[in-house]
């Protein structure tokens, strides 16, 4: 692989998850490598939601609520209802390995960055999670002779594979906007304080039922041959998740459960 160019490659924005990413590089991070750790997803444990990729929707959806965030519409896989719960994760930091592993997750600790200049983009790797460590690792990235381990090569496929998707996950958002199928959701519950009031405890993006429906005949024939229709049939069975979240959250310590008002 090609060390990273002078002109450093740059993260824009919170990306969720990483902390301190550096462009991988086999003189910086000759030592560097990785470590087998008590608590594997211990990283995930904050994060309330991730992002996500079409190409993850269908089989995503059996776990979670697919919802869209912000003015981007960014798409995202829901695993709690506030920030620092995550239901999925358990206090020991392991994952609950009867739901699907989200393709976010599994690429960290890499990540892809731009460049200016319109040069390639650059893999990066979170220096600072729990599992990267500086010496002493039981999977190096990189050889005594400087060359990527299989570990670091398998990696580096999947963040490039990844980073295709997100194109094509971006592209997909694009279109939906422009047909203009969005429209605000929320998720309200009983008020516990308040029998006869309800607190909202989510609003986000999502796909209108009704503008989906009357959308003319040639245009979902055309979301047919493009896959889009499948991302969006996946996207709405997906909201029904959101029982499975509430379950989940009403059954963790009352001051982690509680909503905000």
């Amino acid at each position: 692989m090609a060390d990273a160019p002078n002109t450093e490659a740059r993260l824009t924005g919170t990306v969720p998850l990483y902390k301190n990413v550096e462009p991988l590089n086999r003189t910086k991070h000759k030592t560097y490598g990785v470590k087998t750790v008590t608590k594997p997803f211990s990283f995930l444990k904050d994060w309330h939601f991730v992002p996500a990729i079409a190409g993850e929707f269908s089989i995503a959806s059996g776990s979670y609520p697919i919802i869209f965030l912000g003015d981007k519409k960014m798409p995202v896989l829901v695993m709690g209802l506030r920030q620092g719960t995550n239901v999925f994760v358990t206090d020991e930091g392991q994952f609950d390995h009867d739901h699907y592993i989200p393709a976010y997750v599994r690429r960290y600790p890499f990540v892809s960055a731009s460049n200016p200049m319109d040069q390639p983009s650059t893999v990066c790797v979170d220096v600072d999670a729990d599992f990267v460590v500086k010496s002493g690792a039981d999977i190096p990235f990189f050889t005594d002779a400087g060359e990527p381990t299989d570990y670091t090569n398998k990696a580096v496929e999947f963040v490039s594979a990844f980073e295709n998707d997100a194109k094509i996950t971006e592209s997909f958002v694009e279109r939906l906007t422009a047909l203009d199928l969005f429209e605000q959701k929320n998720v309200r519950v009983a008020d516990p304080n308040n029998p006869d009031n309800t607190i909202t405890v989510a609003e986000y993006w999502g796909v209108s039922e009704e503008k989906f429906s009357n959308l003319p005949a040639e245009k979902v024939l055309e979301m047919h041959k493009n896959g889009d229709l499948f991302a969006i049939s996946a996207h709405l069975m997906s909201l029904q998740r959101w029982e499975r979240i509430m379950r989940r959250v009403s059954m963790l310590p009352a001051g982690e459960a509680a909503p905000k008002a």
